[in-house]
């Protein structure tokens, strides 16, 4: 009887441990904050008027905040829908060009910058209490769009010393020769316990980011890592 009385209790347990989410038909809201680790496939760098160089853009850390409204639909599974600032882009390495010989240019701290408001909606599936697989689909508006990089004159003399001259910083507005609107699909997870929120995602981007097709053929590719805290409506 004692045996039973105990398996008993650790079924309780077991069975509240593993109980569905939020009430189906309830609403919650989530602020977060976090970090986008962005990159943009295809990318290509133009170094004069002529010479376009392909070169692979590297990840780059940036800032993300926004908020998502979420809507239990059924006891395991619910629809967030959210709007969110991302910044995203990404970096590319240093590079000389010019003549070896005579004159070249260092070009150094190459950023490409976008930022956009992005509106994702996903469906969350919960697979373990708190714990939840994301999928869906995601629009991107484009609010600002720059390449910035730092432009070092180098002099080279015949007998190999170089002499540099003073470092310039380049900004360059790149937002009227992109599409406004960008498209991805956004995959991840979250967790959450005492109503905080840690949400991880991955986002495949769709279409591509310059309005004339013969231009490079470049896509976002990015991270989300965000936290937040979940309020019930």
């Amino acid at each position: 009887m004692k045996k039973l009385f105990v398996m008993a209790v650790i079924a309780m347990v077991f069975t509240s441990s593993v109980k569905g989410q939020e009430r189906v038909g309830t609403f919650s809201l989530i602020p977060k904050i976090g970090v986008s680790i962005a990159n943009v496939s295809g990318d290509k760098v133009v170094v004069d008027d002529v010479k376009v160089l392909s070169m692979e853009g590297k990840y780059n850390a940036r800032f993300i905040g926004g908020v998502e409204a979420e809507y239990q639909m059924l006891p395991t599974t619910s629809v967030s829908l959210g709007v969110a600032y991302v910044q995203q882009g990404c970096r590319f390495p240093d590079l000389v060009t010019g003549d070896p010989n005579d004159i070249s240019e260092g070009l150094s701290k190459m950023r490409d910058k976008l930022d956009y408001i992005q509106c994702p909606l996903t469906v969350n599936q919960y697979v373990a209490e708190g714990l939840a697989l994301k999928a869906g689909v995601q629009l991107g508006f484009l609010v600002k769009s720059n390449f910035s990089c730092n432009v070092t004159p180098i002099t080279h003399h015949p007998d190999g010393a170089k002499e540099y001259g003073k470092t310039e910083k380049i900004e360059m507005d790149q937002k009227s020769v992109r599409r406004s609107m960008d498209i991805s699909i956004p995959i991840g997870l979250s967790y959450e316990y005492l109503n905080v929120v840690l949400d991880a995602r991955y986002h495949f981007g769709l279409a591509r980011l310059y309005k004339d097709d013969s231009w490079p053929t470049e896509k976002n590719k990015f991270f989300t890592f965000t936290v937040g805290y979940k309020f019930n409506l």
